[in-house]
């Protein structure tokens, strides 16, 4: 296998090749010098007990099919424990294998934590109700374990420690301000004691017009005390009556009857402005004026980005209650579409699985998370007339506007007796 491959590589597949532990080790290694993003291992069952492998700690890949591994629950342990701290992989496929109730108990532990996996494939596999117990529990809420306490204590302390340094950076930057402001005379603003130590630091300066002039009079850059008094001087001495001439207010551009330069500079920008437009115009065969209105119209016609929700670590949830000395954070509401066609789901699981959605549709979440959207259950063992069934069909409907219903085929003897 040829390891210099191109960096600009983004998708491998490597569907029934006979990969055993050594390849999938040369495959490991080859994905720590690229930045692969899809990687396609179907119909290798050799490697089925070394997937764990792939997900380490700079993995870049967002999507990994393991379809037709023969996974069994022994192989799927270690690597729900690595997709647990995985911050990469949205999308996994775990298509045709034979993962049990105890392997997807392994992999509802490994959604405790994640919040990346956002697509799920278990269909073709072993689940029945008590593996969909632990996947829906997984869902709705989570009562933290005494290790995830530990782990929660540990990170709140750091975070309370790097805002301590933070603001202690902070302080130092203000007072090493301050010094060096210590004797500027400039005035400040807070004269009060509590604003002491940010007058130092912060001048006041009049407010400026576009042209960078302030408000005070035109063109000039700055007015202070004794400018304020030389004027009223100049204008009507100690009594502070004037000439009329010298008390009439020089507009802007003007100075003794003539056009000044900060009068003109305003037309000549905008003979300067024409002038380009002109020539651009000229250039691209485009009609004058008519660029800015296309811009508009692309404007106006871009499609709106779709909201991101970034998903915080659910240790550090702040949305949290205590009940009976347990803590209990919200659960995985990251995951939108679950497939669990071709399982071994029973009545119990499909009431276990409205219950988990009810709970999702119900909840005071932050503001853009919906949770689980697309869930596929065909050829299952449940009754598709049970009343929890239904009613889990009209959640999925109002979630997902795309959800297709399981067409129910009538007896022929009802169609002939109504015939």
């Amino acid at each position: 296998m040829n390891l210099s491959a191109p960096q600009c590589l983004t998708t491998i597949s490597l569907w029934r090749c006979g990969l055993d532990r050594e390849g999938l080790h040369i495959v490991i290694n080859m994905l720590s010098k690229l930045a692969v993003r899809t990687l396609l291992l179907d119909g290798n069952p050799e490697c089925a007990g070394y997937f764990h492998l792939l997900l380490t700690e700079d993995c870049t890949l967002t999507s990994l099919s393991l379809r037709s591994n023969k996974i069994n629950c022994t192989d799927i342990a270690p690597f729900a424990a690595a997709l647990s701290s995985n911050k990469s992989l949205t999308n996994l496929s775990l298509h045709n294998n034979s993962i049990e109730d105890d392997g997807a108990k392994h992999l509802a532990q490994g959604l405790r934590i994640n919040r990346t996996v956002l697509t799920l494939n278990l269909s073709g596999n072993k689940i029945t109700d008590a593996g969909i117990k632990a996947l829906s529990d997984v869902l709705t809420t989570l009562n933290l374990t005494h290790e995830e306490i530990v782990a929660r204590r540990k990170l709140i302390s750091e975070n309370k420690s790097s805002l301590a340094a933070d603001e202690a950076r902070v302080g130092s930057g203000l007072s090493a301000a301050g010094r060096l402001n210590r004797f500027d005379s400039t005035p400040t603003f807070g004269s009060s004691p509590s604003n002491e130590k940010y007058s130092r630091s912060v001048s006041h300066k009049p407010p400026t017009t576009p042209g960078g002039r302030t408000k005070d009079r035109p063109g000039s850059n700055s007015r202070t005390g004794s400018h304020t008094a030389l004027d009223k001087k100049g204008k009507g001495g100690a009594s502070g009556k004037g000439n009329k001439k010298q008390d009439k207010v020089e507009k802007p551009g003007t100075k003794d009857g003539r056009k000044s330069d900060l009068g003109n500079k305003g037309k000549d920008d905008k003979r300067k402005g024409s002038r380009s437009g002109a020539a651009d115009a000229k250039k691209g065969n485009i009609k004058k004026g008519t660029a800015g209105k296309k811009f508009q119209e692309e404007k106006e016609h871009e499609t709106p980005q779709p909201e991101v929700v970034e998903f915080s670590n659910p240790l550090l949830e702040s949305n949290m209650s205590e009940k009976e000395g347990k803590i209990i954070v919200p659960g995985n509401f990251a995951l939108t579409c679950l497939n669990l066609n071709n399982n071994g789901i029973g009545d119990m699981g499909i009431t276990y699985l409205y219950k988990a959605l009810h709970f999702q549709e119900n909840s005071t979440m932050k503001r853009g998370v919906k949770g689980l959207l697309r869930l596929t259950l065909k050829n299952n063992k449940f009754d598709q007339e049970g009343r929890h069934y239904s009613e889990l069909v009209d959640i999925m409907t109002r979630r997902d506007p795309f959800y297709e219903q399981p067409i129910i085929e009538e007896d022929q003897s009802n169609l002939t007796a109504q015939t």
